[in-house]
């Protein structure tokens, strides 16, 4: 962009000390890029006379923007020629604001080469509607009719985003045709009684726009023939709509009853975030745990760290399969089908983390009892699975929620070694109109407790043979998770 450039290359001159020249510049449609420009001193002057010299720009349509700019030119003339698109009144308002005004004689700002091919008579358009959505504009304004009817061709409609009411129709803009602003072409309305409108669509929410109308006409070199009609620039900021999901949520179990929970706002807020809804639930743990052979098989504990879980697969187990398959010797069939219920259990596990399979818990049991013989020191005993033949209800867990302003929430009074299932959900300030945003979630576990799993009461004993015994003992009361195998070591 032309214009970009130039205003990040001279933007910050305040002073220029001799004269400034600006000659056939095809591009330039506007001198805005002399952003800070307050003085041309004029020690030397274009053929000793000129303090600004300004010929043969086909495309320039504006000096600056008078209303936000002062410039001082205390010595000197200026000069302008062959200009077409360049309008009188632009000229005649830099005299008075310059203080030049007198010193030019008419040949030195030439009525018949300045403006010539511009539509100078303007008249202003006035909107007469406009019926805001959250992602689209509609506009209609008045029925321009200019002297000669035919001489209208079309409207065009320009917008673009602007968080400020701040912007210039030139700013942004050169004849190359790279611009800041969004054209749309309007077709004139069939009858000649209906007013002309446009819908600007695929907008985003809760966004504000500046918007222009310019009426485009025929320009001949016929006095009087060089009219047209253009709108004020409108702000209009689009309705809000539902925030997107909240980015990048991890979680942290700091102990056996709390979870920390952070995450980022959402890429498109679409509004004011004022509040997260934040819902957890607790999740019943998987029964098809209890399909492996753990005493036999060895158990691995899930982990009650964040995200974590899903990596448990990678590790020195995974390594030796994948060294075991490299190997040219045969594995013995034993192996095979315990490398079967292996992978069996984790696509099991790994279903019941993605999809949230709610399960029920097994029945407590009153005692569970193991016999222990004589010729091995340790002993593993794996408590009965539960009946598949009496199904009972899923527990129904409660749902609590809560509304936080942070980006960040530590939940409280869980259940010790216990996975949850956590939603948050971003609501900006028209949350009761356009609803919060889709949830996006994470499961979480907490830590276990210390003491849960530790046997209440006496391990009480009857002899069975001569070379076993019989052991019994309750059941710990509230243990971390299921109960998949007791280890007895002697």
């Amino acid at each position: 962009n032309l214009a970009s450039e130039l205003q990040s290359s001279l933007g910050l001159i305040e002073t220029i000390t001799g004269f400034l020249k600006i000659k056939h510049s095809f591009a330039l449609v506007s001198l805005s890029f002399f952003k800070n420009l307050k003085l041309i001193r004029g020690d030397s002057m274009v053929d000793g006379n000129y303090t600004l010299y300004v010929l043969d720009n086909q495309n320039l349509q504006q000096l600056w923007d008078w209303s936000h700019h002062v410039l001082s030119i205390p010595v000197g003339k200026m000069y302008f020629a062959f200009n077409p698109k360049l309008c009188l009144a632009e000229i005649y308002r830099m005299e008075e604001v310059t203080g030049t005004k007198g010193r030019q004689n008419k040949a030195e700002i030439n009525p018949r080469t300045n403006g010539d091919r511009a539509s100078c008579k303007t008249q202003t358009l006035r909107f007469i509607s406009n019926v805001t959505e959250s992602d689209r504009i509609f506009l209609k304004w008045e029925r321009y009719r200019p002297p000669e009817y035919r001489d209208l061709l079309s409207f065009i409609v320009y917008y673009k985003e602007s968080p400020f009411q701040n912007v210039s129709e030139y700013v942004g803009q050169d004849a190359c045709g790279a611009q800041s602003w969004n054209m749309l072409d309007v077709e004139l309305p069939l009858s000649s009684e209906q007013e002309p409108g446009v819908a600007l669509l695929n907008l985003r929410p809760w966004t504000q726009y500046a918007i222009f109308v310019r009426a485009i006409t025929l320009t001949t070199a016929e006095e009087g023939r060089n009219y047209g009609a253009q709108s004020e620039v409108l702000y209009i900021r689009t309705m809000p709509a539902a925030p997107t999901v909240p980015r990048d949520v991890i979680s942290m179990s700091n102990s056996s009853s709390h979870i920390v929970v952070r995450w980022k706002p959402p890429t498109q807020r679409n509004g004011n975030i004022t509040y997260y809804l934040v819902l957890w639930q607790q999740l019943a743990e998987d029964m098809e745990l209890y399909v492996n052979d753990y005493c036999h098989k060895g158990l691995k504990l899930p982990t009650s760290s964040a995200d974590t879980r899903f990596g448990d697969g990678d590790g020195p187990e995974l390594e030796q399969d994948t060294e075991e398959r490299c190997c040219p010797c045969r594995p013995a069939d034993g192996q095979l089908r315990m490398e079967g219920e292996a992978e069996s259990f984790q696509k099991k596990f790994e279903n019941f983390l993605h999809n949230s399979i709610i399960i029920p818990r097994s029945p407590k049991r009153r005692r569970d009892v193991v016999t222990v013989t004589s010729p091995a020191n340790t002993s593993s005993a794996e408590p009965p699975a539960p009946s598949r033949a009496r199904a009972e209800p899923k527990p129904d867990f409660q749902i609590f929620e809560d509304k936080v302003v942070r980006d960040r929430v530590v939940l409280s009074r869980l259940r010790h070694f216990t996975e949850y299932r956590i939603d948050i959900h971003a609501c900006n300030h028209a949350a009761h109109t356009v609803g919060c945003s889709a949830a996006t979630f994470v499961f979480a576990r907490t830590m276990p407790e210390l003491q849960a799993d530790n046997i209440p009461g006496n391990v009480t004993w009857e002899p069975v043979s001569q070379n076993s015994v019989l052991l019994r003992w309750e059941e710990p009361r509230n243990p971390n998770g299921l109960i998949l195998k007791y280890e007895i070591k002697y």
